[in-house]
């Protein structure tokens, strides 16, 4: 049985409420006033390895320049498989926001400031809820992490490619399927090397194809399939 601590509503509210946070350069969220919004789920089959999370975080932060869009996303991909291990949850648990938002204000609050810093949203990367998993920073690399992790072989081949294109990550974890595992992987593994160009044309023509198609009845190969003949036909026509 393992704790886990959950952000109340009442405490997301007043960290909109705050005056300068996290709008204000070197701000912080009121820790102490929000331990008292604090409550607990116990959970069976979880766990959470805080010591070695710190540990790659801590060292994320000195290897990487955040200051180059390059190297922040090269983080994202190297930290990604990490919170999915250390974060040991099963997926009804990690899809409760308030989880997310314990551990962006009162964990990791300067490694979400560093990382997002430079960008407009940085509030939705500590409050963002589940309805975009793209929003909250560790509830996005935990997502995209479970979403491609591959069971059967046991590694993180297609979670590295997701991450490997901003563009790419925000739109697997921004769509209509975004908890469907086969989709998700399929986009990892055709398209990770595509340009953000392509990656939005692509995208836009798979999502038309929604309409007449009922997605959770196709297979990853059918899928990676139909991304590469439109990828083909977009590569052709530009």
């Amino acid at each position: 049985m393992t704790t886990i601590h959950v952000l109340a509503d009442s405490g997301q509210d007043l960290v909109k409420s705050h005056d300068s946070f996290p709008a204000e350069e070197d701000s912080e969220p009121p820790a102490d006033e929000l331990e008292n919004h604090l409550r607990t789920l116990e959970v069976d089959e979880a766990t959470i390895d805080y010591d070695r999370l710190d540990e790659a975080i801590e060292a994320s932060m000195t290897v990487f320049d955040l200051g180059r869009r390059r190297q922040r996303t090269a983080m994202d991909s190297n930290l990604a498989p990490i919170v999915h291990q250390c974060i040991d949850v099963p997926p009804r648990v990690a899809a409760v926001p308030g989880m997310w938002h314990y551990l962006t204000l009162l964990r990791y609050p300067d490694f979400i400031t560093s990382r997002w810093s430079q960008d407009d949203d940085l509030q939705e990367k500590f409050l963002g809820t589940q309805k975009d998993l793209y929003s909250n920073h560790l509830a996005r690399l935990w997502w995209g992490a479970h979403l491609t992790y591959d069971e059967e072989e046991d590694h993180y081949l297609a979670t590295h490619r997701l991450f490997n294109k901003q563009r790419l990550v925000n739109y697997v974890l921004d769509s209509s399927f975004r908890r469907y595992r086969p989709a998700a992987i399929a986009f990892a593994e055709e398209l990770w090397d595509e340009s953000g160009k392509n990656i939005t044309s692509i995208a836009k023509r798979f999502n038309n194809s929604l309409s007449t198609t009922q997605l959770e009845s196709r297979s990853k190969d059918q899928i990676r399939d139909q991304l590469g003949k439109i990828r083909n036909y977009v590569e052709n026509t530009n």
